[in-house]
C-alpha cells in the first residue's frame, strides 16, 4: 500500500496585523492533492491538528472540505484524528457526512474493538492497512481514557509511562497479514521542536518514551511536532510529518514536507519525505533604516520580522519599516545600550514620575516627551485621588 503521512495543517493561522495565508493554505493544499494523485496513494493519514482554533472559521471549513472532496474524486481514502488544537465535537458532528465520501474522522479515544482500529482496503483491494487512532489525550483526562481499557489498574498513572500502555494496547489487534499503522497526536521524548507548538502539551510531563513505542506497528504516523523528522531510537519506523507552511517565526528556516510510506505485510516500509514547494518564507532582518533599505529587493515575498536599528526613538518607526518593507509583520527598534555614567539609585527611593522616568530610559534608551510626562502626571494624580 502507498500512504501518505500529514500533519499539523492549521488551517485559520493567520499572522499579526491581520495578514490573512489563505492563498497560501490553498496552494499547498492543492500540492498535497497532487502529490496524492501523482504518488497513487491508497490513502491520505492526517495525524491531528487540521485546524488552528476549535472554533474554527467558515474559510478554514472550505478549505478542509475542498480538499477531502479532490481526494475523493481520485479514489483515495483519509483516514484523521483531532489533535489539541481542534474541537473533537466539531469532529463528531462531521464524522457521518465525512464517512460517505470516504474520509474517516476517528474523533474519540476508543479500544480498537470499539472503533478505534480502522481497516482501509487498497484502491485495487489486494491489502489492507489496520490503522490504530490515537487522538490527542490531554494530561488531566488521562485517568479518564484509562478507564476504557480493560486492565487500565495496573497501568503506571503518570501520563508519560501511561500513554505507553495505552498506545501497545491500541496495537493489539495488529495481524501479520495486514499493514500495520499507528497514528497519534503526541510528544515523544528527543523530538525536535518545530517552535509553533503550544508549550504546555509538550513538557517533560508529556514526554512518551520512543522506548514505548509499540514494535509490532509498520508505521508510526505521529502529530503535534512542527519539524518534519524521523525518530531515530523508537525501535519501528516513526516519523512526524510535520506542518505544511512555516506557521511562525519560531519556524522560519524550515523546509516543509509530507512523508509517503510504502509498505506491505511482513516486509520493512519504505519511508520517503516529498517537499513542499508552496507558501512564503518567514525571514528575520536586522539593520538600520538605511541597511533595511538595501536589503529590501533581496527578501522577496517573505513575511517578515524586522529589527530596525536606532539610536533613539522615532515616532512611527514601524510604518517607516513598512513603507521599505510592506510585508514586515512585527517590527521592533533595537537601541544601543546606554553607558552607565553613575550609579542608578534603588527605584525604591525615587518618587513614582522619577521611577517611570528611570523605567522609560532603560527600556527605550531616550528622555520621555513632555507630552508623556504630562500624561503619567494626570494618570498618577487620578490614581492617587481615587485611593484616598
Amino acid at each position: 500500500m502507498r500512504l501518505l503521512h500529514t500533519s499539523d495543517w492549521h488551517l485559520g493561522r493567520s499572522l499579526l496585523q491581520g495578514r490573512s495565508r489563505r492563498a497560501e493554505f490553498e496552494a499547498v493544499l492543492a500540492e498535497v492533492v497532487a502529490i496524492s494523485h501523482d504518488e497513487r496513494v491508497d490513502c491520505v493519514l492526517i495525524s491531528g491538528d487540521v485546524y488552528d482554533h476549535k472554533f474554527a472559521s467558515a474559510e478554514a471549513d472550505q478549505l478542509m472540505f475542498e480538499t477531502v472532496v479532490q481526494l475523493h474524486h481520485d479514489r483515495i481514502a483519509v483516514v484523521l484524528i483531532p489533535g489539541n488544537h481542534d474541537s473533537p465535537e466539531r469532529w463528531r458532528a462531521y464524522a457521518p457526512l465525512l464517512k460517505e465520501i470516504s474520509v474517516h474522522a476517528i474523533t474519540d479515544l476508543r479500544p480498537p474493538h470499539e472503533g478505534g482500529l480502522l481497516a482501509v482496503p487498497s484502491r485495487d483491494g489486494s491489502e489492507i492497512a489496520r490503522v490504530a487512532c490515537v487522538p490527542f489525550v490531554q494530561e488531566r483526562s488521562f485517568g479518564t481514557a484509562a478507564l476504557l481499557f480493560e486492565g487500565n489498574e495496573r497501568w503506571p498513572q503518570a501520563y508519560a509511562k501511561g500513554m505507553g500502555k495505552l498506545l501497545h494496547a491500541m496495537c493489539t489487534q495488529f495481524r501479520a497479514d495486514s499493514v500495520n499503522i499507528l497514528m497519534a497526536h503526541l510528544f515523544v521524548d528527543g523530538a525536535l521542536l518545530g517552535g509553533g507548538e503550544a508549550e504546555v502539551t509538550i513538557g517533560p510531563q508529556c514526554a512518551v518514551r520512543p522506548a514505548l513505542i509499540p514494535k509490532n506497528a509498520s508505521y508510526v504516523a505521529l502529530g503535534h511536532i512542527h519539524k518534519s523528522q524521523t525518530l531515530e531510537h523508537a525501535g519501528v519506523a516513526a516519523r512526524y510529518a510535520g506542518s505544511l507552511l512555516q506557521l511562525d517565526f519560531g519556524e522560519r528556516g524550515q523546509a516543509k514536507s509530507v512523508t509517503l510510506v510504502e509498505a506491505s505485510p511482513r516486509k520493512r516500509v519504505r519511508v520517503r519525505e516529498i517537499p513542499l514547494r508552496s507558501g512564503r518564507a518567514l525571514l528575520e532582518v536586522s539593520g538600520t533604516l538605511d541597511e533595511l533599505k538595501r536589503r529590501a529587493s533581496k527578501v522577496g515575498d517573505a513575511w517578515l520580522r524586522v529589527n530596525v536599528h536606532t539610536d533613539s526613538r522615532i515616532p512611527g518607526i514601524a510604518d517607516r519599516v513598512r513603507e521599505i518593507l510592506p510585508n514586515a509583520i512585527q517590527v521592533s527598534p533595537v537601541y544601543p545600550r546606554a553607558r552607565d555614567t553613575a550609579p542608578t539609585p534603588a527605584l525604591t527611593s525615587l518618587r513614582p514620575r522619577e521611577q517611570f522616568e528611570a523605567y522609560y530610559r532603560a527600556e527605550h534608551r531616550d528622555e520621555p516627551s513632555h507630552a508623556i510626562l504630562s500624561t503619567f502626571d494626570e494618570v498618577h494624580t487620578a490614581v492617587a485621588m481615587e485611593q484616598e
